[in-house]
């Protein structure tokens, strides 16, 4: 009974202190964020502030400061596009790797993980200069454009995965139920694979939610451009830097990440039981 209790108490207390050093920085940024200036950069640190005040928050939202308020408007909108559409794509995409034998499907993907390595500085220009050609430069929709290409080839290529792992006799049995390709797909097969839809958008989100060159190069105004340019002009103008404003805007920025991974929780987990049990 005590040598259970022993490795229990060992495991969770090292998962304690594996916990208190990940979170520590974070911890520390969001104790600065509502700390006086005089005191962000007092000599001697302190944890937690004499007196607390919200004014960087205020700053970052302010037009004085970085307006993160349509910063923010921009990246959700640009993000979750490219989330909705790379899902879509994929999951087509994928299952008709997965489920149809055709010649080539080989050299499609080799195609699709080629595809990952030709990215960034490479087609840099050529992508400035299509925007240019066909006037969307300085808009989202080339940032969707662009990050689509980015995530759409990889999706793709795990959903087929996913949907290899799914029995052909659970479509077989839809179909003679007399459901059409479309309502098999839509029923059942998704459901199953939901965790990978779920793990794919998520990855394109972030991956958009984290550009920072693409952003830099094509967009230039307020109406477009993202959070993290935003957020690096500021660190980089001249005169005097207000390190509480940009490490409030740091905290407001990780905040969608965080109520994302919080709400697709549920959905993963009812995603690995769901569609495979006949009501």
């Amino acid at each position: 009974m005590m040598q259970p209790m022993a490795h229990r108490l060992w495991k969770y207390s090292s998962l304690l202190l594996v916990m208190l050093f990940t979170l520590l920085p974070f911890l520390w940024l969001l104790s600065t964020t509502i700390k006086p200036v005089e005191q962000i950069f007092a000599s001697v640190p302190v944890w937690w502030p004499s007196k607390i005040t919200f004014s960087h928050y205020q700053w970052a939202f302010s037009p004085q400061g970085i307006e993160l308020g349509q910063l923010l408007f921009n990246s959700l909108l640009v993000c979750g596009i490219t989330a909705v559409l790379t899902g879509i794509i994929a999951c087509m995409s994928g299952y008709a790797l997965a489920r149809y034998q055709v010649p080539g499907i080989r050299l499609v993907f080799v195609l699709l993980v080629l595809a990952q390595m030709i990215q960034g500085p490479l087609i840099m220009i050529p992508w400035y200069k299509f925007a240019a050609a066909a006037s969307l430069l300085n808009t989202k929709t080339i940032l969707v454009m662009i990050y689509g290409t980015m995530t759409v080839p990889v999706a793709a290529w795990i959903m087929s995965g996913f949907f290899k792992t799914i029995p052909l006799e659970l479509e077989e049995a839809a179909v003679i139920d007399g459901a059409s390709k479309f309502t098999t797909l839509y029923r059942v097969i998704i459901p199953l694979a939901l965790p990978g839809l779920v793990a794919i958008s998520l990855y394109a989100f972030i991956l958009g939610w984290n550009d920072y060159q693409y952003s830099l190069i094509l967009t230039n105004s307020l109406s477009a451009k993202t959070v993290q340019v935003g957020i690096a002009e500021v660190m980089e103008s001249m005169g005097q830097t207000n390190w509480g404003g940009i490490l409030a805007s740091g905290v407001i920025v990780i905040l969608p990440i965080i109520v994302i991974f919080a709400v697709i929780q549920r959905f993963l987990i009812e995603g690995m039981t769901a569609g495979s049990v006949k009501g």
